[in-house]
């Protein structure tokens, strides 16, 4: 798998806002879908290049369900 980068999360990822994140995480716990708003990561530069688990977690295998990458 390649390294991702921002334009991959430019393209992909639903939390990318010109640049910033919109710090919207979900996360599975005990077979329930749950959603917290990371107050770390709202509205702070995109970090996929230096590692984001929703990216890695949610958008990656997305992509690769569709052929993406």
């Amino acid at each position: 798998m390649k390294k991702s980068n921002k334009q991959d999360a430019r393209r992909h990822c639903a939390n990318w806002n010109g640049g910033k994140c919109l710090g919207a995480m979900m996360y599975r716990e005990d077979g329930v879908l749950r959603f917290v708003l990371d107050k770390d990561k709202a509205d702070k530069d995109c970090a996929v290049e230096k590692g984001c688990d929703y990216f890695d977690n949610i958008v990656i295998p997305g992509m690769n369900e569709n052929g993406i990458q």
